[in-house]
């Protein structure tokens, strides 16, 4: 990969910026295995009292460099792979010509006929996504702890009956293109608090247009199966949004896995789903909030649950360094 970074776009232009996910996917995985090697050498040569430990510290200082390389290596890929460029790539700058034979014939060329054609070397798929600006979050540990706020508030604010609060769409709509916070904002969600959002829309273009994207962006890591689908389809119809649900569906820039789960489940756009439970009749005022309140408490618990299993808190305050903006062949 060095020999890449050396040979490539970069090296005839130094403004080239692009991304090749499988270079940089093959370095983050370096990264990972250098990290874990110098913990366990930390972990097991402890400097003995009395030892100077000038070599130790500074070790443990590179081993911390590399886990915050980990985070925003790893955001930089979601970036790429998530966000390919549809136009086949970056563009790299036009090669070096080739040099000269100082021959006076043309090889491989009869009397008077004109010189073989010269095969371009093959592309290389490379995306300017991920390469510079990384949104509003330097790592996934900062996307994934907004998400989860965020989360939370669409929750609270469903149990107790209230409009989820403005700043959640605002974020909504700022970081819909962001694989790390829309993963973990619908993974805390699940498909219960999912179809709630959808419900707190309350029908309007702009928000739905925004939950179609997100949710498009999300299902690249997020695992948005048949199960999940029937899932949160079934609760969207139960809150009366199950046309909607269908037509978010469809109408999202779904990953290929997710895409081959919902033609699984022949959805129409515009049309309810089939086969699932139908939307239940409020005979009280209050009652057509119970399935709403329900996806709250089941989201709730899922926090509650992912809380004891040690899911990660607050990011490290320390910015990330470097980046590797040349990562194209």
């Amino acid at each position: 990969m060095t020999a890449q970074m050396r040979t490539g776009p970069a090296a005839r232009d130094s403004d080239f910026r692009g991304i090749d996910p499988g270079a940089l996917n093959q370095l983050l995985k370096q990264v990972q295995d250098a990290d874990a090697a110098i913990k366990a050498w930390l972990a097991a040569h402890r400097p003995p009292p009395g030892v100077p430990s000038g070599g130790y510290r500074q070790a443990d200082q590179v081993a911390l460099w590399a886990s915050e390389q980990i985070g925003m290596l790893s955001r930089r890929y979601n970036y790429a792979i998530t966000h390919p460029d549809k136009g086949g790539g970056v563009t790299p700058p036009p090669p070096s010509p080739a040099p000269s034979s100082g021959g006076r014939g043309n090889a491989g060329s009869g009397s008077g006929g004109s010189p073989k054609p010269v095969q371009p070397p093959p592309k290389r798929r490379t995306t300017p996504n991920g390469a510079g600006d990384l949104g509003a979050f330097p790592n996934r540990q900062t996307a994934a702890k907004a998400a989860k706020a965020d989360a939370l508030a669409v929750a609270g604010a469903v149990q107790d009956g209230k409009p989820v609060p403005d700043t959640v769409w605002k974020h909504l709509k700022a970081n819909a293109d962001d694989p790390d916070y829309t993963e973990k904002l619908y993974e805390r969600l699940g498909p219960a608090g999912t179809a709630a959002l959808l419900d707190a829309a309350g029908g309007d273009k702009a928000r739905l247009k925004v939950i179609e994207e997100s949710l498009g962006t999300a299902s690249h890591h997020l695992t948005m199966d048949v199960k999940w689908l029937r899932a949160f389809l079934a609760e969207a119809d139960r809150v009366g949004v199950g046309a909607v649900a269908v037509q978010v569906l469809t109408g999202a820039d779904m990953s290929k896995r997710t895409r081959e789960a919902i033609d699984k489940l022949d959805l129409k756009a515009g049309a309810p789903a089939q086969g699932l439970a139908p939307a239940q009749q409020a005979t009280s005022p209050g009652e057509g909030l119970a399935p709403a309140r329900q996806a709250a408490d089941q989201v709730g618990q899922g926090f509650a649950v992912a809380q004891q299993a040690g899911a990660p808190g607050p990011a490290s305050s320390r910015p990330a360094t470097g980046s590797p903006t040349d990562l194209a062949g």
